[in-house]
């Protein structure tokens, strides 16, 4: 008796613990699924808030960059269109007109900014705002830079005018200048500072923004990208490489020292090189700046003479050189580690190419004599002389092609017309369009086509930078 009543009382122990066990893995799973719902939900809630929110944006970059292409499309009905202040957009009669200070679309507000960077530019800024959420607003801006390139087009540089001028510190001569978006970047020889960063936003008002102090004497200076590529007659660094991503502090990453003592005088950059021209040894040296802090020669030529200023052309270096039989060098760059010399062009005379320029198939060659010379150079190898002028009797110190490539710009040391503009739209009979006296020898210049300006450096110990303006 006593066995059949535990056996009775185990099986009902048994039987609570099975119902207890299966309560509990009810509740858990209830939790859990409950957490999994949850969790599911707030991920399908968020991504489709998220989605929201990145269409949302989308569609206000769109109305932003519309918003840009109506303001251009305003200033080619009319520049004087385009007066200081804030409006909105509307189409009117299938032409972009402004209206009121902003216009609305859907949950979008956009408003347009125009402000005067100078005479002939307009800032322009498209700013779209919408409400993402009930605790945040978003905000899509764009900038962009009009010129009224009409009146730019029609310019005349006959009677070129003095714009601005800089005082630069110290009586040392500012010998080299390049432009890259509203910066000027500067080489003076033997000066401290030697190169000197100026801000031409407003070129009425260059000011000095950023400098730095060199090792040697500059001669010539490229700028690509974040970096200022400068040659230098110092021993150790004819090659100096300078980052300017942040034109207030620019600073010295690396320099590149050539075999033996010669002088860097020309400097062209294109993609992975930089391609040096030196007064002796490889008269030609190619260094790769791939890692602009780490540059390395990649390959060299010796020339007939030294080199002075040079550019390259699809696969081919133009060199001007000291060698009074074949002025203009023309190597092929294709293979830098086996450079070849593939033609030369003889000019009349002694007077060595001392400045260069030029586009498509066509180089500009200054002479220390004072004369620019065209050349075509549709077939490299054989390069020929197509017209040539002289309309002063100093050095070509430097070039710079004008707007088009129908002009180009001379500076030279010549002591009544230091500034000369030269027509070659017809390159078989350059002619000369005007000029500048300055206050002493211009040695280097730099046309920009967003300003309509040109930009020159010299030996005026008071106005060592200037800018002429066409009239």
């Amino acid at each position: 008796m006593k066995r059949v009543i535990l056996l009775s009382m185990l099986k009902a122990w048994l039987t609570i613990n099975k119902l207890g066990f299966s309560l509990v893995e009810v509740l858990l799973a209830g939790a859990i699924f409950g957490l999994l719902i949850t969790a599911l939900v707030g991920a399908f809630l968020y991504g489709q808030e998220a989605t929201a929110l990145a269409g949302n944006r989308a569609r206000a970059l769109l109305l932003a960059e519309e918003g840009l292409e109506a303001v251009r499309s305003i200033r080619d009905a009319g520049y004087a269109n385009l007066a200081d202040g804030n409006y909105g957009l509307a189409v009117t009669g299938n032409q972009w007109t402004f209206s009121g200070i902003q216009d609305v679309s859907d949950i979008f507000t956009r408003q347009v900014n125009i402000a005067s960077a100078d005479s002939k530019r307009k800032s322009v800024i498209s700013q779209v705002t919408w409400q993402q959420n009930p605790q945040r607003t978003g905000s899509v801006t764009l900038v962009s830079r009009l010129t009224n390139w009409i009146a730019s087009a029609g310019n005349n540089w006959a009677t070129p005018v003095l714009a601005a001028s800089l005082d630069l510190t110290g009586a040392q001569n500012a010998v080299k200048i390049q432009v890259q978006g509203n910066y000027a970047y500067i080489v003076r020889n033997n000066a401290s500072p030697s190169f000197i960063v100026v801000d031409i936003s407003v070129p009425a008002s260059p000011t000095i923004v950023g400098s730095l102090i060199l090792t040697g004497t500059p001669t010539n200076i490229f700028v690509s990208g974040n970096y200022a590529y400068i040659t230098n007659t110092s021993n150790t660094e004819e090659l100096q490489i300078i980052n300017i991503s942040n034109p207030a502090t620019p600073s010295q990453v690396s320099a590149y020292n050539d075999a033996g003592n010669e002088d860097a005088r020309g400097v062209y950059v294109v993609g992975n090189y930089a391609y040096l021209g030196l007064n002796g040894g490889n008269d030609l040296a190619v260094v790769n700046v791939a890692n602009p802090a780490a540059p390395v020669l990649a390959g060299g030529l010796v020339l007939n003479g030294g080199a002075y200023e040079l550019m390259v052309l699809g696969n081919y270096a133009f060199i001007g050189s000291s060698d009074d039989t074949q002025d203009l060098q023309v190597v092929n760059i294709s293979n830098p580690a086996a450079l070849v010399l593939s033609g030369s062009l003889n000019l009349a005379g002694t007077s060595d190419i001392i400045s260069i320029t030029g586009f498509n198939q066509t180089i500009i060659a200054g002479r220390a004599s004072g004369s620019v010379n065209v050349i075509d150079v549709t077939a490299p190898a054989i390069p020929s002389l197509t017209g040539l002028i002289s309309p002063v009797a100093g050095a070509a110190n430097d070039l710079s092609l004008g707007s088009s490539n129908s002009s180009v710009f001379m500076v030279n040391s010549d002591a009544a017309s230091e500034f000369v503009a030269i027509d070659i739209s017809t390159p078989a009979t350059p002619a000369l369009i005007g000029f500048y006296d300055a206050a002493d020898t211009l040695e280097g210049v730099v046309y920009d086509s967003v300003s309509d300006r040109v930009f020159a450096v010299g030996d005026a110990n008071a106005a060592e930078f200037i800018v002429l303006a066409p009239q």
